[in-house]
């Protein structure tokens, strides 16, 4: 009896450390794969999708681990590649990218599947196939079934792994150091295993290959090495990975270059650039006081907007470490009349009292749902009540000067019509970009005469390289491509992204239609296998990893981008799951279809309830504490309802215990697969944050009248 007692404490320790390690490598992947993409929520939602189908098809061939001899033996070496594939893995992608394709260029969609499904097999393989091994093996040694306790420690891993990365790796340690946390865990869960089933050669193995690593580890600098091999030519001289993404900061000559997640930031000393941005702006406001600048100080910005007998500058930035590699590296803060506030823009606009005469939005373009909601109805409103009497904004779209493509017409336009809703007064000038600039004062696109009458000494913008009449042209010409019947950019239905989205896709010469018509043949194919239970429990999957992402975004949306409370949110629902598991396994009395159907139901409810507490939520956006709450009940409830019906799945269904911990864990995994690919790429930019609820919840009434109707199949 205490041999058993050991030799179950080891399994657990191993499920819990399998649970703590696929978290972590999951967040470092995906951020290794942002990395290397150039991301947007399509290639977020690709990854996150190839992640879950790889894991789920190594839970369906676990259910023949039962038919391997010396298990033990083969259990062990399979703990041993876990530890090792995710920094080999990483290692092998930093260097693959860089030799296979040129610097700066874009991946497609294909080759984007073929590099995920290739990287992130070995790893998720193993992991989905650990998964049912140690379901089977438990279950065996207990002599019941032990499926739902396996998920629930595995859960409790994973919680355990989000809260270790998010609030103590991701600041003291870079991503390939994480990794090495992770192989010392496989490392020893192997050890722990040999342990107990007594395998010396196995031990000694184990504590060699610890003992190399540690040598390896000291001795050379791999994340440096990996770091220069992506910035070949130039010198590097910073790299740190924050919560807000991965920092480079290179030299090419006398040009510094600010690189996150492998994109440019921006060069110093880019005078054009810097002068355009600022200056159309300020030029349209008689007397500029105080500006506000969102984004782009340490480029320069701030110090073109002092050209102007300014009071102050509130600037902008959420990454205090882009604005520290400023101040060591740069002049262009050393101003008393800059003053430095470390938020979200949004968060910032919905709580001061400030009042400014002119705001410049420096930000990327919308190109991500997360990018978007600096260029809605909703922003624009709130920013419009935080100007003073002629207050003027302005912001900067991809410039239309060589071709304007449907996709680029599409953007324009419908940046152009929701500013319109709120402003009086619009002028495009084009540049370098597109240059919108908004108010309800009369607004003046003769740049040059407005220079030459405040005596402001530019290089660029100025009689000498402008002409008033060639930018009139200019921006009569787009305005003629303004379609004035385009949608309405919103926070909860952000059209301009999908119209980014599209502009993206068309740079590669692919036949989409071609490739979702074999994805939903290949769905349709694998939807019709599935038996009435296992179809549930796909449509859980799909509508958990849907309701999620919908809750991130929409706290993005009126709370701000605050990561601490994201990635709480994350582990806010493991913990639901690992609640809802917890239910099951010890005070539910009867495991039947219909409790199964009961949970469904409260899916489905919670689903088609959720978008009209989001309006409220929406409506009490400035009270912090109620939408932390709200947001805190919102996600633990449906990680509740989730993990119940994960784990009453496991005990209704009528197979043996190989196939039910495969297929029941491959089917909610490929459900959360759909939906956060679907979700992120292709349903939230076309139908919307509350359409998709509604969607979510028909999904789940469509499975369970199919699961209700074969009831008799599952009764005892």
């Amino acid at each position: 009896m205490n041999i058993k007692i050991k030799k179950e404490s080891g399994f657990i320790y191993a499920v819990i450390a399998l649970g703590f390690s696929s978290v972590i490598a999951q967040i470092i992947y995906i951020r290794e794969f942002l990395n290397v993409f150039y991301g947007n929520e399509l290639i977020f939602g690709l990854i996150l999708s190839s992640w879950m189908v790889l894991t789920a098809t190594g839970a369906y061939l676990g259910k023949y681990s039962s038919k391997i001899k010396k298990q033990e033996r083969y259990l062990i070496i399979l703990q041993i590649f876990s530890a090792f594939f995710p920094l080999v893995t990483v290692f092998l992608l930093r260097w693959f990218r860089y030799v296979i394709f040129p610097v700066g260029s874009m991946l497609s969609i294909p080759n984007g599947i073929f590099l995920s499904l290739t990287f992130l097999a070995p790893y998720c393989i193993i992991s989905g196939f650990l998964f049912t091994y140690f379901s089977i093996a438990l279950s065996k040694m207990l002599n019941s079934n032990q499926i739902s306790r396996v998920y629930y420690f595995d859960t409790v891993g994973s919680i355990i792994g989000g809260f270790v990365f998010n609030f103590i790796l991701i600041y003291f340690l870079n991503g390939l150091q994480s990794l090495y946390i992770l192989l010392f865990i496989n490392l020893s869960a192997g050890l722990i295993i040999s342990l107990i089933n007594h395998r010396r050669k196995a031990i000694i193995l184990i504590i060699i290959l610890f003992s190399g690593f540690l040598v390896l580890t000291f001795s050379f600098n791999l994340e440096k090495y990996t770091k220069e091999k992506q910035f070949k030519n130039q010198e590097l001289i910073y790299y740190k990975d924050t919560p807000y993404g991965n920092l480079v900061l290179t030299r090419t000559g006398e040009q510094l270059n600010f690189f996150e997640n492998s994109m440019l930031l921006f060069s110093t000393e880019n005078i054009s650039d810097n002068e355009e941005a600022v200056h159309y702006a300020m030029l349209q406001h008689s007397n500029p006081e105080k500006v506000l600048l969102i984004s782009g100080g340490v480029n320069g910005l701030a110090k073109e907007i002092l050209k102007y007998p300014v009071d102050s500058i509130d600037y902008l930035e959420i990454n205090p470490v882009l604005v520290e590699l400023g101040k060591k590296y740069t002049k262009n803060l050393e101003r008393p009349k800059i003053k430095i506030k470390y938020e979200d823009a949004r968060f910032f606009i919905k709580r001061t009292t400030e009042k400014y005469d002119v705001v410049i939005i420096a930000l990327p373009e919308p190109t991500t749902a997360q990018l978007n909601r600096f260029y809605t109805l909703e922003f624009f409103t709130e920013l419009k009540k935080k100007l003073n009497n002629n207050g003027v904004i302005s912001f900067a779209l991809l410039s239309t000067a060589e071709y304007i493509s449907p996709e680029v017409r599409n953007i324009n336009s419908v940046m152009y019509n929701t500013l319109n809703k709120v402003f009086r007064n619009i002028i495009i000038i084009q540049g370098g970009k597109n240059y919108f600039i908004a108010s309800d004062a009369s607004l003046n696109a003769n740049i040059t005469e407005l220079v030459e009458k405040r005596g402001i000494e530019n290089i660029y913008v100025n009689k000498y390289y402008l002409n008033d009449s060639n930018i009139k042209v200019k921006m009569n010409t787009i305005l003629k491509f303004i379609d004035k019947n385009s949608d309405i950019n919103l926070d909860f239905h952000p059209v301009v992204y999908y119209h980014q989205l599209r502009y993206w896709m068309s740079h590669f010469k692919t036949n989409y239609y071609f490739l979702f018509g074999i994805f939903f043949l290949l769905l349709l194919v694998f939807l019709v296998r599935l038996n009435p239970v296992n179809l549930c429990m796909f449509t859980n999957g799909f509508a958990a990893s849907s309701i999620e992402v919908i809750l991130l975004i929409t706290f993005q949306i009126i709370y701000g981008y605050v990561y601490q409370m994201i990635g709480v949110i994350i582990m806010l629902f493991m913990a639901g799951l690992a609640l809802g598991s917890l239910y099951i396994n010890k005070k539910a009395k009867i495991y039947s279809v219909i409790k199964f159907l009961k949970i469904q139901t409260g899916i489905v409810i919670y689903s088609f309830v959720l978008p009209f507490i989001l309006i409220i939520l929406n409506l009490l956006g400035k009270n912090p504490y109620i939408i932390e709450a709200a947001f805190i009940f919102l996600i633990l409830v449906i990680g509740i309802l989730t993990g119940m019906g994960y784990s009453l799945t496991s005990k209704i269904s009528k197979k043996d215990i190989s196939s039910i911990a495969a297929e029941t864990y491959g089917a909610d995994l490929f459900g959360s697969a759909i939906g956060a690919l679907l979700l992120s790429a292709f349903l939230l930019p076309l139908l919307g944050i509350f359409e998709v609820c509604f969607l979510t919840g028909l999904i789940n009434i469509f499975s369970g009248i199919i699961l209700f109707a074969k009831r008799k199949n599952y009764l005892n």
